[in-house]
């Protein structure tokens, strides 16, 4: 047979296979709007209220740097904070970020003390749209838009004896730890 009909026959089997395969061709189609609508997405934030936070220890104001912390001893960090919460069924949790506790160095007596001290790190929070009870609290949404301000505690006890749910750990001496970068989450639920 001619090269030129054997090559011809071939591209005429492939075409057919290629067209094949696209699916039927349908001779009648039609196609109609429907009034869907609009949606706008919502929006999640927590930020800085741009209020200064203020430290205590053991009930008295105290500038942090420098202190020399011991066992019994309670600090409180309290800092008023913006939450923007938009969204039909929007619903989410505020809470510490318990990493935000960290040891100034990877030395031992650091982590131990960073350890032991996010172990007793409780947040409190209030204003509209926080729920009751205690963390992680509900942030539900509010107006569209609207910046709320809540008011967020951290207290961070450290604790003296076993009545308080730890041994004493004396690695935990001479440890040093950053409270600079305190952080709260805010996550959909």
């Amino acid at each position: 047979m001619n090269k030129l009909l054997v090559s011809a026959i071939a591209g005429a089997a492939g075409l057919t296979l290629l067209l094949g395969g696209a699916g039927t061709f349908a001779l009648w189609n039609t196609s109609a709007t429907v009034a869907g609508g609009t949606i706008v997405a919502g929006n999640l934030l927590v930020g800085d209220s741009g209020t200064v936070g203020s430290w205590t220890v053991n009930g008295t104001a105290k500038t942090l740097s420098g202190y020399k912390a011991v066992p019994g001893d309670i600090l409180v960090y309290t800092k008023t904070m913006s939450i923007t919460a938009t969204g039909d069924n929007l619903v989410a949790t505020l809470a510490l970020t318990q990493a935000s506790i960290t040891g100034t160095t990877s030395g031992t007596a650091d982590v131990a003390l960073a350890g032991y001290l996010t172990k007793t790190a409780v947040l409190t929070a209030t204003g509209p749209g926080i729920s009751t009870g205690s963390a992680p609290y509900t942030v539900t949404a509010a107006t569209a838009g609207v910046a709320q301000n809540v008011t967020v505690t951290v207290t961070i006890t450290y604790p003296k004896n076993a009545a308080a749910g730890f041994t004493a750990e004396a690695n935990t001496k001479l440890g040093s730890v950053s409270l600079d970068n305190l952080s709260v989450s805010l996550i959909q639920i």
